[in-house]
């Protein structure tokens, strides 16, 4: 009797493990040469969880464990929980791919598993990287080694169209260098000699030089690159110009004092198609400081707002933090070198704030100021009372976020010194700050909906954007699996929605993009605690890049 009840208990356990079996998934496919078909070995394939805020077109991310293909280029993955997921490969030599992506080196959309489905016939078609063979060198032809050779992409980053750095190199003796991992697509390339080659108090220096021989970035020829390709042949050829320094001191006003051991940024104040480009410089005990091999242009001196302010102190030069200390001060090159320049520092914004209408939640809300140019932003959590503290603000102009707030909740209005700032940019440069007070409401709206192709079919992770009418800033989810989006805790207004195919994070941050396809949008108006519901049809990725090449 023990014998049978003993059977039966194993069976009982067996049927548990095979149905907890049955429950998984199973994914099998294969890797190939997307330009000649011939199976890849040793490739990786994994898979990421899928989520909404997921950028559409983010680098696929290794989040688990990977497969590798073996000899015919096949992978199995297995004992997979049902659920949404992103499929991606990858192999030394060429692009990741994310599987149904339209291009290289993107995500793809997402990847429904339910209860025990098997995959079998998944194929990832990997396109071969790029290469560039070209040298450095200076104005009489001959090789410039050790040149730092940046590779840009044009893109929208910060809202604005900038050239975004994609791959670097170092000129080897012969001032030759190589670079790979390109996908097909247009490029630009500088060059850059540390020192500029020349004596520190030079009147002419090697300055950052575009192919084939300029140093305004709208002047460089681009270089086109294909799927596999090689180009080879170029160079680019140092530019030289006349250049001249800016020497003086870091004074604190209130105690009259210099201020030693500040870390200063030269910024020009010009945005353009590069990045801010900042030169350092530490101003020693007597605050002096100096800028050599300077451009003529207009600028900004600031200080470094990660960096803390520290005594010199004594030989050894030991440092002692101090609260920071701040500049932003404006300085102008045209023909001359600056001599005595003062700049004085002081303590930065501070602002007490408290959120009004606060209800509990779950988390704690936060409050943030992000810097308009996105190159730092500031943290303040709130208290149980609803209280924060942003303390020595770095001087700038920022825009004001709130983060975690309860379900629906949503910010009605911000005030600072007494001064209505609701959807203002906050503008710090003064070093005043004061005190804010942020309005909150229970009262926000939602909108849900589905994107579709021009088929009609469902677009899992398509890109969909709310904005309000007339507003720069949008709001973006990705599509689930089956094509639905839902947005939450939206202020009463009314708003733009539109989906994409295909687009790039950065393009989507671009308001200018937007409003080419405001009449392809969806208008929708939000009511307080309003519940609308949506239909969208996707935009063309040939739409959106015959437009994305329009903008100025």
């Amino acid at each position: 009797m023990r014998t049978v009840r003993t059977v039966v208990v194993c069976l009982a356990a067996l049927s548990g493990v095979m149905a907890q079996t049955a429950e998984k998934c199973v994914i099998q496919g294969r890797v190939v040469n997307g330009a000649t078909g011939a199976p890849l070995k040793r490739a990786s394939v994994w898979l990421e969880p899928f989520s909404p805020s997921r950028g559409v077109n983010g680098a696929p991310t290794v989040a688990g464990p990977a497969a590798a293909t073996d000899a015919e280029g096949r992978f199995t993955l297995s004992n997979i929980d049902p659920g949404a997921y992103l499929l991606s490969a990858r192999r030394s030599g060429y692009l990741d791919q994310g599987y149904g992506a339209a291009e290289p080196d993107v995500v793809g959309p997402p990847l429904k598993l339910n209860p025990g489905d098997t995959l079998g016939d998944v194929t990832f078609k990997l396109t071969p990287q790029s290469l560039v063979y070209a040298k450095v060198v200076d104005d009489d032809g001959d090789p410039v080694p050790d040149a730092q050779v940046m590779v840009y992409r044009m893109s929208f980053a910060g809202g604005r169209k900038q050239l975004a750095q994609v791959s670097s190199a170092t000129s080897q003796a012969d001032g030759s260098f190589i670079v790979g991992g390109l996908r097909p697509g247009r490029y630009f390339m500088s060059a850059n000699l540390p020192g500029g080659n020349l004596e520190p108090d030079s009147r002419e220096r090697f300055v950052t030089t575009f192919y084939p021989s300029t140093a305004d970035p709208a002047a460089a020829v681009p270089v086109d690159v294909g799927p596999g390709g090689e180009v080879r042949g170029l160079a680019i050829r140092f530019h030289r110009e006349r250049v001249f320094h800016i020497r003086g001191r870091a004074i604190n006003p209130a105690t009259g004092t210099p201020a030693a051991g500040l870390v200063f940024h030269l910024v020009p104040r010009e945005e353009g198609l590069l990045p801010v480009a900042a030169r350092g410089a530490t101003t020693g005990r007597d605050g002096s400081f100096e800028f050599l091999g300077v451009l003529p242009g207009s600028y900004r001196i600031q200080t470094d707002p990660s960096a803390s302010f520290v005594m010199i102190d004594g030989p050894n030069t030991a440092v002692t933090p101090r609260e920071a200390l701040f500049a932003r001060s404006v300085v102008s090159i045209t023909d001359s070198d600056v001599d005595d320049l003062a700049v004085p520092v002081s303590k930065g914004a501070e602002i007490t704030g408290r959120l009004l209408g606060l209800k509990s939640s779950a988390e704690r809300p936060a409050v943030a100021l992000v810097a308009a140019d996105r190159s730092s932003n500031l943290l303040a959590q709130v208290d149980a009372e609803g209280g924060f503290r942003f303390h020595n603000i770095p001087p700038d102009v920022y825009e004001l976020a709130v983060g975690r707030l309860p379900d629906g909740a949503y910010v009605k209005s911000v005030t600072l010194a007494g001064q209505d700032i609701t959807n203002q940019s906050l503008d710090l440069t003064s070093g005043a700050g004061g005190a804010m007070e942020i309005g909150l409401s229970p009262d926000g709206g939602e909108v849900t909906g589905t994107v579709h192709n021009a088929k009609g079919d469902p677009m899992p992770g398509a890109l969909v954007q709310i904005w309000p009418a007339g507003g720069d800033s949008a709001r973006s989810v990705k599509a689930d699996d089956s094509g639905a989006f839902r947005f939450r805790s939206l202020a009463p207004a009314d708003y733009r929605v539109a989906a994409w195919e295909d687009l790039d994070d950065d393009l989507a941050e671009y308001p200018a993009f937007r409003a080419r396809f405001d009449a392809q949008a969806v208008r929708v108006t939000i009511a307080q605690r309003g519940r609308p519901q949506v239909d969208v049809k996707a935009i063309p990725r040939e739409a959106s890049a015959s437009e994305a090449a329009k903008l100025p």
